[in-house]
């Protein structure tokens, strides 16, 4: 009986050795304040319950406020947890109180976010982007309806539509574009031309091109792993190449469909991974094509996977290397929306 006894008392024991423990949660820095380090042109503070006025340098900004520019404008905020929003032309930009959620009505921002501060959203009408730390860009353009989210760094960023229904997660050198409620595209493009060619990114040598890091430590570890993303990527050649494509240069809200080079973001070369016949078939994404783009004839689908979202992405049909047409490509089986 002793010997009973004292053998349950071991089980007992060892059982609430192996018992797991509760998991530190993982901190979250909530967003509290941003200051207008830096701006260029037409540039407006929208505070909360108050009239909008034109926006100084050093000016404040607290949770509910947002920010206006102009067309050829820029704006730099720097954000309590150090991370830094590069604003570009035409863009309505705003974050909301007590989170990490940032929200983009117009135009284009650029993300650069000291990993360890929690996740970041960023919320489009159609669209949203969350991020853990490092780097990204998001644009929006109401006229179409339209979402473009480019990954800098390979952070786990996912991107998902407005109902959640389709998610993708991006590696560095992958954008994604979201058209009214649907994935249309999936394209990687080249880092280094990205750096060398949109003044968003201009004076913070990401690709650390002079081999030293930044003083400020939340930016040099931002860029610690976009330099790191540039070094990896292999450059993008061959069929599947889809050369300046207009996707970046589709109409503002006032249908001025120029580009200005503070928020450039067009690229020389991407490859695509799954049909867009709508984007360039229907005219949904741009009001004014480009006469010069041109679309190198695709017969296989380039690079691997990435995500889920991801079928069938190497037949593109007809393909017409003068107009961009992508032949008569059915993309529902891209489209995982719920009935």
């Amino acid at each position: 009986m002793f010997r009973k006894l004292l053998l349950l008392l071991v089980i007992s024991l060892s059982g609430s050795v192996v018992l797991p423990l509760p998991q530190k949660a993982r901190a979250v820095t909530p967003l509290t304040l941003a200051v207008i380090e830096e701006l260029r042109n037409l540039v407006q503070l929208v505070p909360q319950n108050k009239p909008q006025r034109q926006a100084r340098k050093l000016d404040s900004m607290i949770p509910g406020d947002g920010l206006s520019t102009g067309k050829a404008s820029l704006a730099e905020l720097r954000f309590n947890d150090g991370s830094i929003a590069r604003i570009g032309q035409q863009t309505v930009f705003r974050f909301l109180p007590k989170t990490r959620n940032l929200r983009l009505s117009n135009g284009t921002v650029l993300l650069l976010i000291p990993p360890g501060q929690g996740q970041t959203r960023v919320n489009t009408p159609n669209a949203a982007a969350a991020i853990r730390g490092s780097a990204l860009f998001v644009r929006y353009d109401p006229q179409t309806d339209t979402t473009i989210v480019g990954a800098l760094t390979n952070s786990g960023i996912q991107v998902q539509n407005k109902n959640a229904s389709q998610n993708q997660k991006l590696a560095a050198g992958q954008l994604i574009v979201v058209v009214k409620d649907k994935f249309q595209g999936l394209y990687d493009f080249d880092l280094r031309t990205f750096y060398e060619t949109s003044h968003l990114v201009r004076g913070l040598d990401l690709a650390r091109t002079t081999g030293v890091s930044h003083s400020d430590p939340g930016l040099a570890s931002v860029q610690a792993e976009t330099a790191e993303a540039v070094a990896t990527q292999q450059p993008l050649v061959g069929v599947g190449v889809i050369e300046n494509l207009p996707i970046f240069r589709s109409a503002t809200s006032s249908g001025d469909t120029s580009t200005h080079q503070s928020d450039r973001i067009h690229n020389s070369g991407m490859r695509e991974h799954f049909p867009v016949e709508n984007l360039l078939n229907t005219g949904q994404v741009f009001s004014n094509p480009v006469e010069d783009d041109r679309v190198k004839p695709n017969s296989s689908p380039g690079k691997g996977n990435h995500g889920n979202n991801n079928s069938n992405n190497g037949n593109h049909g007809n393909n017409n290397s003068n107009n961009g047409n992508h032949g008569n490509n059915n993309p529902s089986n891209n489209n995982s929306e719920k009935n």
